[in-house]
């Protein structure tokens, strides 16, 4: 049936393939036919080999796991491979003796066999025709076997044994339901008629469509055969049956002709239509991880286990004496292959009746699956299936996705169930195949102080890791550790004995001797398993010379794979173990399978004696996979990784024997390559890939058939495998171009693996890449993702697409013209998304966030209030932390992994004992010391200072000499870290400045700590800072004096008291933090001064007059500075008024015509003219005096009809007319571009849009955020159709003035203190220093799904006036000339409830 398989292959497989991995599922065909010449092999195996397929298939499916194309052939009836003995015996009585030499001669007794039975020998025993043998001998069975059935020897089922084609094998076995099951076979079956196909119509016809005798005749006896067999599916199965009736055309079926198209089409929808229908979901990953776990123990506890019970019972009295008491976990160990595994799986079955019945056991061996191969994931099962028995409540998805909060929740988790009087078990088997490269192997993570009811049992290898000497230094009980040793010969004798009898086999005496000699030399149980597992297919008569065994279980090894090579073929097993090591994770047998048949030297090796069937498809067949995969037998084992089942060695040692015989430097590249092509679909979707198979001479260009590989199968179903294997194996391929431009350039790749797999596995990705190769673009984009972490992992997959692409373009920009093929081509992909999005969005246009390569090294978290006291341990790398919420946590500077959290105090902290130990000052006065190795208190002195006293007051004193302890409160205590050539400065507004202590300059400043720095430490060339405010620490790097951090260009000092900012954000006018008296011209694109200014007093406020480009200074003394910026060498002064008072701040009128000064107790009003070419102020042309009880003016505006807005901090005025107020001070008043609207906001988070034609508030916005929700300053887009904010929460929000509506939410990590319009979005300077520019884009209807705050913890609320056709009076004025609107806020003594009022005069 070639053409429906072709067709199926070209049509419906591809369909059924997508539908699938929309699903998250992975489809796989298993098709035992397609590409081999014949079903005859030379073992006999094929009609085994499918049925243990087909079963296989129904324990994986979660669809049909069997599909059957019937037509008018019954196909190859095959010798029976093994007969029962007594069975055989019955069968030669009822021949001749002159008829069963032939018998004797191909099938011979194996008593090793329990009961023994007669093996058909392989076709190579006798070289001579295998056709017209196995015709003969099948004669003589049936012959027999239909006498013996009418003597009654045998039943008619036995009898039908020796007629039986394989395909009814296989029907049978695809129909059969597992015993206990209720549900309908998934099996789909289509048969085919050909009703008008006679015997006349020719041997080669006949021989093509029906069965055949010999001599071509029709075969009457097969065809009765499949009559009774579709009569039998008809009666028993009607509904899996799809019925067809075709005509032969030209004596085929041809696809080119239409009734066998449609024919074809109706059989490819009939299939696809009925396999989706039989899907159905797949369990939870969860549930998945504990099966396997839960089957992999019952196989090693199954039958055998001899030669440990000494040593289960010293471990099991071990647990019961700790039952009642703290303890620390008990560890048992010993060299590769000696039984550990076996068993802690003995103990987790034995353990109930010991403890308690109803005590729960946790069971993990790991390194045998993907989520037991990485600790996150291993934590995160182990804590959701401890809640989940217990009915505790699980960890949030913020806790479970941040390793130091989910080692913190697991060491919890065991106390809480302590607490509850519940009893648990924990076993961890082979600790050293946890990955040394996340930290695994360092052991931090696992908890050394166990409370009682609470039992924790480890294992791992004496060598090829840190793991037992890392245990020995934290584990200080030396009777917690427990050596598995090697067996005697007589146990081994015991385990044999019983193993075989498992087996239902035995041995010849001298085939015992000889696998217990081999034992011997080892005595590793392992070396016996593989020994039996090899001895329990010999048979009894296979001679002892030929069984030559190696002295150790590698050796062994070596002999299997160099049999299986000898069987299989080189390449083949070389390849298939090879990528099977080469894989990242692990692989399934379907990815195995495709990948196979992209080796172009496995498919020579395959195809050296006969073309495939297809010459324009080229794939391995699939039987030979199967059959090497049953000869692997337990070599391999099946695991979960993704919901998928995948393959893994058995055994840690086996990787090593593939790796040292199949990975050699070249052979390593070339899989790898390969792999890399496979999960590019580069030969996917109908590509040809050239071949050059032994039988041609020229290359064959053909479809391999290997799935396509898109980055999203489906909406939210992204390809998990791809994105974890394909950097992997592009890299170790060196196919770097490819690494750049598929992935670490890929603004999409990035996202989808931060979203899908987690920053960390980006991170851990970009971080080989920098090890491999020489790209400082790469560090670069790494660096990225490190300041990026802290803000993802606490969205915790919930992040917006919008908010990935600004934070990587907003931190990369400045390196694009550096770096343009990649970072600038990286840079331009999200700019484009950003373009593109459907939704409002912010596009940035420079960087404004803190960009890679700087001083930042990381954010250390995991308090939850602020930090009050760090010290360091510089022997061993030890950071020691104490917050206010009760915590003490300590760090290993090495690698950045928290070693232990202590819970219960605050105050000083110190690391003593070189590390071992460490003291805390708790607020109840308490004097505590600790075990950093175990987490354990060690003692507690009670009142060691006054009780209740503030963390900063508290302080310790170490005398390590003397062994005593100084404790003192209520005052300071000076203490300093020095080195030979810089001071760290600590400043009040959260930035840090680092001076050179010989030569006075400044190295570096530290900009992004968010908060006041209250503490610092010192550790090689890290400084790390922490805030009483701030619940993280930074750590950075130190410069050297020859080598000062790199700053970006449009980033100035932090902190500046003024600020001002030309239009397009390329020059910046501040005034220094020290003295306020100089004023800093900075050019961004340089990123340096340009011009310094001296002013004779303090700077109190700054504006520029952009077109006509003055730079107005206001002093304390009250007199104003202007500096016309085209004449650098002039200024021009505004004398103060005769009281000197200070100027409040200045506003410039939007066509620059005039400008308003409001002092003290004054506001004056001045015009801006120009006097042959040279700039002049004249005025004061109008002068409104304030009452002695008017509070500052804080902020104001100036229409261009000399209409002034102006807020206050406090106070009160006369007046004629009151509009709606505020409650705090007013820190912004901002009018449009046109002058008709003008926002005014304040530090209580409200603010009010007003029109000022005729004068009415259109809206009131009210915005909540986590804290300091102050508005502090405001621009209008160009077109005045929306209204940029910044504001103290650190975000920049956008609204819309039609409606008041919030558009848009971004975090940009630091207050926004200046925004200016700017083409069709602003320009803003931050706190940090940063000049932020970034452009709007609004479609013109917004999805009425879209929540502008889908991103930040807030909410907001818009009151807006009700819309009438008759417009409110306009209102006269008298002073300056025009309407002066006053905004006044009252801040009372006598009245806490803080009101204000518009007032018009």
């Amino acid at each position: 049936m070639s053409s429906e398989r072709n067709a199926l292959l070209d049509k419906t497989y591809p369909e059924l393939q997508a539908f699938c991995q929309s699903l998250g599922l992975v489809f796989e065909v298993v098709d035992m036919r397609w590409g081999l010449q014949d079903a005859i092999a030379v073992d006999h195996m094929t009609t085994e080999l499918c049925l243990q397929e087909i079963e296989a298939c129904r324990k994986v499916s979660v669809g049909p796991s069997f599909i059957a194309l019937l037509g008018n052939r019954y196909g190859h009836r095959p010798i029976p491979r093994v007969l029962p003995g007594k069975q055989f015996e019955v069968l030669l009585s009822k021949l001749p003796q002159d008829q069963v030499g032939l018998l004797h001669q191909w099938f011979r007794k194996d008593n090793n066999a329990v009961p023994p039975v007669y093996v058909l020998q392989p076709i190579t025993t006798l070289v001579i025709s295998w056709r017209y043998t196995e015709a003969r001998l099948l004669q003589l069975l049936r012959t027999a076997a239909v006498q013996a059935e009418k003597d009654g020897d045998i039943t008619v089922e036995q009898k039908h044994q020796f007629f039986k084609s394989v395909a009814e094998h296989e029907i049978e076995e695809g129909l059969r339901i597992p015993d206990g099951d209720e549900s309908e076979p998934s099996a789909i079956i289509f048969v085919r008629e050909l009703p008008h196909l006679r015997k006349k119509d020719g041997p080669k016809r006949l021989a093509q469509y029906m069965d055949v005798t010999a001599d071509g005749l029709l075969d009457t006896e097969a065809q009765e055969l499949l009559s009774g067999l579709k009569s039998r599916l008809f009666a028993a199965s009607p509904g899996l049956l799809n019925l067809h009736s075709v005509e032969l055309c030209k004596g085929a079926i041809e696809p080119s002709c239409k009734e066998h198209a449609q024919y074809l089409e109706s059989l490819c929808e009939q299939l696809v239509s009925q396999t989706k229908r039989k899907g159905e979901e797949d369990r939870g990953w969860l549930l998945q991880e504990l099966s396997h776990h839960m089957a992999l123990s019952a196989g090693k506890c199954s039958g055998v286990f001899r030669g440990r019970e000494g040593l289960l019972g010293k471990i099991c009295l071990a647990m019961w004496e700790h039952t009642n008491t703290r303890h620390t976990p008990l560890v048992v160990h010993g060299p590769p292959g000696v039984g550990k595994t076996t068993l802690l799986c003995k103990l987790a079955q034995e353990m109930r009746g010991l403890l308690d019945p109803r005590a729960v056991v946790v069971l993990r061996l790991l390194g045998t699956s993907a989520e037991s191969s990485d600790l996150g994931r291993v934590l995160q099962s182990v804590c959701f299936q401890i809640c989940s028995v217990f009915s505790l409540s699980p960890p949030t998805p913020i806790t479970a996705h941040t390793s130091e909060d989910l080692v913190r929740f697991f060491h919890g988790l065991l106390a809480e169930v302590s607490e509850r009087g519940d009893t648990l078990l924990l076993i961890l088997d082979s600790l050293d195949q946890l990955p040394s490269a996340t930290q695994g192997q360092n052991l931090h993570w696992l908890p050394k102080d166990i409370p009682p009811n609470v039992h924790l049992v480890v294992s791992t290898a004496d060598t090829g890791s840190p793991v037992l000497a890392n245990l020995r230094r934290t584990v200080e009980v030396p009777g917690n550790f427990f050596e598995v040793e090697p067996l005697s010969c007589d146990q081994g004798r015991v385990i044999m004995n019983a193993y075989m009898r498992e087996a239902q086999r035995s041995l010849t005496p001298e085939q015992c001797e000889v696998v217990l000699c081999s034992f011997q030399l080892s005595g590793n149980p392992l070396h016996l398993k593989l020994l039996l597992d090899m001895a329990r297919r010999w048979a009894s008569y296979t001679p002892v010379t030929d069984l030559a065994l190696s002295s150790s279980a590698q050796e062994v090894m070596s002999q299997l794979l160099q049999a299986l090579e000898e069987r299989h073929g080189k390449q083949l097993v070389g390849a298939a173990l090879g990528y099977i090591v080469s894989a990242r994770g692990s692989l399934s047998e379907a990815e195995l399978r495709d990948i196979l048949s992209l080796d172009d030297n496995v498919l020579a090796e395959v195809y050296q004696y006969w073309l495939p069937p297809n010459h324009s498809l080229i794939r391995l067949p699939p039987l030979l996979w199967v059959r090497l995969r049953h000869d692997l037998g337990e070599l391999l084992v099946e695991g979960q990784a993704n919901g998928v089942t995948v393959l893994n060695f058995h055994h840690k040692l086996l990787t090593e024997t593939v790796r040292e015989r199949y990975q050699r430097s070249e052979q390593q590249a070339d899989r790898h390559r390969v792999l890399a092509e496979y999960f590019l679909g580069s030969w996917s979707q109908g590509r040809f890939k050239a071949v050059l198979l032994p039988p041609l001479t020229t290359t064959l260009d053909a479809d391999r058939k290997v799935p396509p590989q898109p980055l999203w199968f489906a909406e939210g179903v992204a390809n998990v495998k791809k994105l974890q294997e394909l950097p992997y194996h592009l890299l170790h391929a060196g196919l770097w171009e490819e690494l750049r431009q598929e992935v670490i350039g890929s603004s999409e790749w990035l996202y989808c693996k931060t979203l899908t797999c987690g920053v960390a596995s980006v991170i851990e990705d970009l971080t080989l890449c920098t090890k491999l190769m020489d790209c400082p673009e790469t560090q670069l984009i790494r660096d990225t993702f490190i300041l990026l972490k802290p803000t993802l992992d606490f969205l915790d997959g919930q992040m917006d697409p919008p908010l990935f692409y600004t934070e990587v373009l907003a931190r990369l920009h400045s390196f694009a013209e550096m770096y343009p093929s990649l970072i600038g081509r990286l840079c331009c992909q999200c700019h484009d998304w950003l373009s593109c999005c459907p939704d409002p969005i912010l596009v940035p246009k420079c960087t404004f966030l803190q960009p890679p390569g700087g001083a930042l090294k990381m954010t250390l978290a995991g308090f939850q209030k602020g930090v009050t006291a760090l010290d360091i341990c510089p022997e061993r790398g030890i950071l020691l932390a104490g917050s206010e919420d009760g915590k003490v946590i300590a760090w290993d500077l090495n690698d950045l992994e928290v070693i232990q959290t202590l819970v219960g105090h605050t105050g000083e902290v110190r690391v003593i004992d070189s590390g071992a130990h460490c003291l805390s000052l708790a607020a109840d006065g308490s004097l505590r010391k600790w075990s950093l190795l175990s987490g354990r208190q060690l003692y507690c002195t009670q009142e060691a200072v006054s009780i209740n006293s503030l963390p900063s007051t508290t302080h310790i004193h170490v005398s390590e000499e003397r062994a005593l302890v100084f404790t003192h409160s209520g005052g300071q205590l000076a203490r300093q870290h020095k080195q030979i050539w810089d001071q760290a400065n600590i400043d009040p507004l959260c930035f840090l400045q680092v001076w050179s202590m010989t030569t006075g300059n400044l190295l570096d400043c530290f900009l992004g700590m968010d908060a006041p720095v209250t503490t610092l430490a010192l550790y090689e060339g890290t400084v790390i800072s922490a805030s009483s405010s701030a619940y993280y620490l930074k750590l950075w790097h130190l410069p050297s004096p020859n080598n000062p951090q790199q700053r970006p260009n449009c980033c100035i000092p932090a902190g500046c008291p003024q600020v001002a900012l030309t239009k397009d954000g390329d020059t910046v006018y501040y005034v220094r933090n020290v003295g306020q008296k100089e004023v800093i011209t900075w050019n961004c694109h340089t990123g340096s001064s340009t011009d310094t200014m001296a002013v004779s007093a303090e700077v109190c406020c700054l504006e520029l007059a952009q077109n006509k480009k003055l730079l107005f200074c206001g002093l304390t003394t009250g007199t104003v500075l202007i500096y016309p910026l085209a004449f650098p060498k002039e200024t021009l002064c505004i004398p103060p008024p005769e009281t000197l008072p200070t100027v409040r701040c200045m506003a410039i009128g939007g066509q620059e015509k005039h400008m308003a000064v409001a002092y003290e107790d004054s506001v004056c009003l001045f015009e801006i003219t120009a006097r042959d070419s040279f700039p002049s102020v004249d005025g004061p042309s109008a002068r409104f005096a304030l009452s002695l009880l008017h509070s500052p003016v804080s902020s104001m505006a100036l229409l261009p009809d000399c209409r002034l807005l102006y807020g206050t901090a406090c106070g009160e005025s006369a007046s004629t007319a009151t509009l709606d107020g505020h409650r705090s001070r007013v820190n912004c008043v901002t009018t449009s571009n046109w002058g008709t609207h003008a926002l005014v906001g304040s530090e209580d988070a409200v603010q009010r849009l007003w029109g000022l034609t005729p004068l009415v508030l259109d809206h009131t916005m009210e915005y909540k955020g986590f804290l300091f929700e102050g508005v502090l300053c405001a621009a209008f887009s160009e077109s005045d159709k929306h209204v940029f904010t910044g504001s103290q929460d650190r975000t920049i929000k956008v609204w819309d003035v039609a409606s008041g509506s919030l558009l848009f939410v971004q975090y940009v990590y630091a207050p926004v203190t200046k925004m200016l319009t700017y083409r069709n979005g602003f320009v803003a300077i931050s706190q940090l220093g940063y000049v932020i520019k970034e452009g709007f884009r609004c479609p013109d209807g917004v999805c009425p799904e879209y929540n502008p705050l889908r991103n930040v913890n807030a909410h907001y609320r818009v009151t807006s006036r009700q819309k009438s056709a008759d417009s409110p009076q306009g209102l006269n004025s008298l002073a300056l000339n025009q309407l002066c609107t006053l905004l006044i806020i009252k801040h009372s003594v006598k009245c806490r409830n803080l009101c204000s009022h518009m007032f018009i005069t």
